[in-house]
């Protein structure tokens, strides 16, 4: 049994969160929860849909500072010119998410919050059944690694590894009150419990504090348009020449990797890369493809710093 609800206020989708007490899901675009529905691995009876709080759709840049309502499709996003003007990594970000069409309904918050992704574990329920699940689902081994204490199913956000190379914050609200975050705090190194927000919390709003001096940013899927990241890298440098390299789709969570230009080398770059990374074999390309593409995309990331 499903139960639909369309809360129009944070205060009353809240309210609703509390009253069935973990067994909802909130419903942003529902691009992926629908997937996840229709494989049986979302099986919550209540469907909270945010869509119609107006206060989590909005577009603001003051002082060339960026605020994103949560809830802002991320078609919406391509198409401002302010955005490109001053951000636009998060525009190539958001071009690269699944198709034209998803995008007009898919948002910013939603992918922030994507959940992880495996090959053994993002199936139909017949073929998990056949193959004998896996940790994430009712099984009692990774089906990757044939061990029984970890998940590497990996993150697949794009926007999450470009919001995070602009050291971008978010604002979180529960019946606690409001509490704000850089990006990069919430996801944890875990396949199964892949950030640390209690099922209550509303993501709000995003923040951008600033306009990079340069910026890079490039996608590695067996097709150009729906897959979901074999490799992402998002990177920024900012006035004060500080490099922000984020990795994402290689491993559970994305990897950041932080440091002054003038200290950092590309041998550098790569081995601290190849160590934090955790990648596996759960993913349509071959791993030993896609660890040597790291190294590939990194160096077009060095030689374009200098052009």
């Amino acid at each position: 049994m499903e139960y639909y609800h369309s809360p129009d206020s944070i205060k009353d989708a809240l309210s609703m969160a509390r009253e069935f007490d973990g067994n909802f899901i909130y419903f942003a675009g529902g691009t992926d929860v629908q997937i996840y529905r229709k494989q049986k691995l979302e099986k919550n009876e209540h469907i909270i849909d945010l869509k119609s709080i107006h206060d989590l759709n909005s577009i603001s840049i003051k002082d060339e500072v960026l605020s994103l309502g949560a809830m802002t499709p991320l078609d919406d996003i391509i198409k401002s010119k302010e955005i490109l003007k001053f951000f636009p990594v998060l525009v190539e970000a958001a071009k690269s998410v699944a198709t034209p069409v998803i995008r007009k309904t898919a948002t910013i918050g939603g992918n922030l919050l994507v959940r992880n992704r495996c090959t053994f574990y993002n199936q139909s329920q017949e073929w998990r059944n056949g193959v004998g699940s896996c940790l994430r689902d009712v099984g009692d081994i990774c089906q990757v690694t044939g061990g029984k204490n970890d998940c590497f199913s990996r993150n697949v956000s794009d926007t999450a590894a470009a919001l995070i190379a602009l050291n971008a914050e978010i604002t979180l609200i529960n019946s606690n009150g409001m509490t704000q975050k850089p990006i990069k705090d919430i996801y944890l190194p875990c396949g199964i419990k892949f950030h640390d927000l209690d099922n209550e919390i509303i993501l709000t709003q995003i923040r951008v504090p600033f306009s990079p001096k340069k910026w890079w940013y490039k996608k590695l899927r067996m097709r150009k348009t729906l897959d979901f990241t074999s490799l992402t890298i998002a990177a920024t440098i900012d006035n004060q020449d500080i490099a922000r390299i984020c990795l994402n789709g290689v491993s559970m969570t994305p990897i950041l990797i932080e440091e002054p230009i003038e200290t950092l080398t590309l041998e550098s770059l790569i081995k601290q890369a190849r160590k934090n990374c955790k990648t596996v074999d759960n993913d349509l390309m071959p791993l030993k493809y896609r660890r040597e593409m790291i190294n590939v995309y990194l160096e077009e990331f060095w030689n374009s710093i200098y052009i």
